[in-house]
This record gives C-alpha cells, structure tokens and sequence, in this order.
C-alpha cells in the first residue's frame, strides 16, 4: 500500500496512480491511435531496464510532505524485485528526457491470473505513476498515452485504484485528454489501516441479524498447514463465484519461495472451519522487506508534539507517529475472503488478525474493500487510518464493463496494488 498518511498537496509531489480521487467520471469518446499526438524528440519513452533500476528508485521515492510530515514511498532494495509481488507478467515503461539522459517519469501496467467472470483470464493493474516536478505541464503524458496505446494488448484494458483528492492523477486519467487511454468507473472504495475494533451495539445487532451469525460457537480456526493447501485453493476458487478480480492463486507455491509471495509463509494465513468445510481465511502480510513507507522529518510543531499525540493515540486505539527516519508498520491481509453475506465471520477475522498483527509487534492491519462489497458496511465501526477512492478500468478503445459480471463484486488485494 502506497498510501497510509493523507497527502493534501499530492499534486505537488511525485503522485501514484493508486493514489486518491473523487468524482467519478465516465469518459465514453474513442481515441484512435492516429488522433494521438506524436511524440515530441524530447522524449524517449520505452520499457523498463535492469540498468533503470537506481533512477526508478529515485523516482519513486521522492519525498512529499503533508501536515507537517515529510514521507517517502520506498521499494527498498530493489524496484523491480518488490513489483513481483503484483505482476506476474512485468510491464513497465519509462520516459527518459533525450537532451540530459535523466529519467522523469513512469508507470507500471503489468497482469496476473485472475477470476474475471469466474474463469481465469490475465488481467492488468496499472500503477506506480510518477512524472518529476520539473516535467509537469509538458505533453509527456500524452506521448505516455500513445506508448500505452501501442503496448496493451492481450488484455487491451487495465484496471486501478485512484483514491480521493489525487488531483494529479484525476487531471491525467480521468478528464479524457489526447493520448491518454479512456477511463471507466466502476465502484466506489475504501482502504482501511485498522488499529482498533471497540463494542458498539449498532454492530452488535446487525451482526447478529447476519447470515453467518449461528456458525460461530461451531467455526474451528486453525493455522495454515501444508495439507490445507488444495482447500485454500479452491476456496478462493469458490469465492469467485462472489468477487471478480480475485488473482487466480496457487498456494503451493508458498513453499517454493516464489517471488509473488515474498514475505508470506504458510503458517501466516489463518483458516476457518465449518464441519470440515473451509469458509474464511485471511494471511498476515509484512512487506517492510522490500515496500516501505518511511517517515522523512517533522515540522517543528509536529516534532514538539509528537510524544503527546502518541499518548492520546495509545489510549484511542489509533495509528501512533514513528521516530525520524522509521517506516510506518502494518501488516497487508492477504485474501481476505469469506462469503460477502457473512459479516459475523469477517468481523471475526478482523478481531483475530489485529490480535495477531498485535503479537507480532505492529498491532496494525490494512485492507481494501469496494462499497458494493456488504462487509464494507463494518468499516464504520472500525477505527484506524480511512483512504476513501475509486476503482476504474482503462481501455483505448471500447468500455470493457458490458463484459464484465456487474453482480460479482470487485475484490481488490491491498498488498497488491
């Protein structure tokens, strides 16, 4: 996750594509290629390299300061080692200014295997959208455009993340200029970093009207072991009759070190049982090994003020201020699944993921939910950092939604985008 402190001034910094918006706009008019603007000989743009591997780092984690707070968005050690745990297939592309060899801009639109419609199609994610200050205002983006126009095929539409009030990233995507594929909402989200779950009896009644609710005293939770493996595969095969863009996982390989699950072991996810039938898992995922988000400096009121704060948010249950120079920790929850109807279930495994995270010295857990999903109704008794966005689909040149099962819901992995 990109994002857990709110940036206010993102279109002053170096902004991610699955960072903030908030309108939603449906721009339906077709760009052919031939209508695009032809690239100026300032610009080089092209796929990434390993030999991109510094400048990426460098551009990716420029600074941005918000509040009083300084921070830096970091894939430490390695750019393209941390976009493994996205892609399956990479697809990233550069811009290079020809006159002074310096790289100025990005983005990231790879695919994996995923649920789409039940089946098991590629599917791509667009992120990591950075353009250098310095490069604002000029017709990169649209010589970006055209060079995503010539590369996304097979699939020809992506999707993403756009969380509110990124308006550099609504004024690049969203507003249907030359060049830059057209884009098309699809629902309303919400990513919550939660820290703390207290009693409410508004969730006590609705929870107790839920589907689920007569399972629990009955529910056996157990950790993950190797001869739970084909149950959890084929159990998010069974949720995608539910969700839609659920990436089509096979567990085993959890025991072959792959790339795509780096930071994650087996004894990391967490089952529940309902007479020997799996109906909800969840997996704590720490990325501090190769994704970061580090805090920078504070503003001499915030630095003066920070023990104090730190104090009221140990006694309220929120996200504490780290020393200079610490990241931000949270563990991602990986497939957080169960059936959308059973809300019992799924406030349970929140509670037991915050228990574990706490155990593990963090004692904050992340996660993304769409508005159309009803577990999202929960969030409101939560508490703990909101990012309130959208999630849309780019395509140049139709509206992939007619193709899309509108009754499924879209899952989307917070430790993935």
């Amino acid at each position: 996750m990109d994002a857990i402190v709110k940036t206010k001034n993102q279109e002053k910094a170096e902004i991610p594509l699955d960072q903030k918006t908030d309108t939603k706009t449906d721009i339906k008019t077709s760009v052919s290629i031939s209508e695009v603007q032809k690239p100026s000989s300032q610009f080089n743009v092209r796929q990434a390299t390993a030999a991109d591997e510094a400048p990426l780092l460098k551009l990716i984690c420029v600074p941005m300061t918000t509040k009083g707070v300084t921070i830096s968005f970091q894939r430490e050690p390695s750019y393209f080692n941390a976009s493994q745990v996205i892609y399956q297939v990479n697809d990233h592309c550069v811009v290079e200014d020809i006159a002074t060899q310096k790289l100025v801009a990005c983005y990231s639109n790879g695919h994996r295997p995923c649920y789409i419609n039940g089946e098991i199609q590629p599917m791509r994610y667009a992120s990591d959208l950075r353009i250098d200050r310095d490069y604002r205002g000029t017709t990169l983006m649209k010589e970006m455009g055209l060079h995503m126009h010539k590369t996304m095929q097979n699939p020809d539409f992506n999707h993403m993340i756009i969380f509110n009030d990124n308006l550099a990233a609504r004024k690049a995507v969203q507003t249907g200029k030359v060049g830059i594929p057209n884009y098309y909402d699809e629902c309303e989200v919400e990513t919550l970093t939660l820290t703390a779950i207290r009693k409410n009896k508004v969730k006590d009644k609705l929870l107790s009207a839920s589907e689920d609710h007569g399972y629990l005293s009955n529910i056996q939770i157990k950790t993950a072991e190797h001869n739970d493996i084909e149950a959890m595969n084929q159990f998010v095969q069974c949720m995608a009759k539910f969700y839609n863009f659920i990436p089509a996982y096979d567990f085993h390989d959890l025991l072959n070190d792959s790339k795509y699950y780096q930071g994650l072991s087996l004894s990391d996810f967490q089952l529940y049982y309902l007479n020997d039938q799996l109906i909800g898992m969840f997996g704590l995922w720490s990325q501090s090994s190769f994704k970061q988000t580090k805090i920078l400096d504070y503003g001499w009121t915030v630095d003066v003020i920070r023990p104090i704060y730190n104090l009221w948010a140990n006694l309220r249950g929120t996200m504490k201020l780290p020393k200079k120079g610490d990241s931000i920790k949270y563990h991602a929850l990986h497939s957080l699944l169960c059936k959308p109807s059973y809300l019992a279930l799924h406030d349970l495994m929140l509670n037991d993921a915050l228990k574990l995270s706490k155990s593990r010295g963090v004692g904050c857990v992340s996660y993304t939910l769409s508005h159309r999903d009803p577990r999202q109704r929960l969030n409101q008794y939560y508490r703990g950092e909101l990012l309130t966005g959208v999630h849309g689909f780019m395509c140049p040149s139709r509206d992939p939604r007619p193709d899309i099962d509108a009754q499924r819901i879209a899952y989307l992995e917070v430790g993935r985008i």
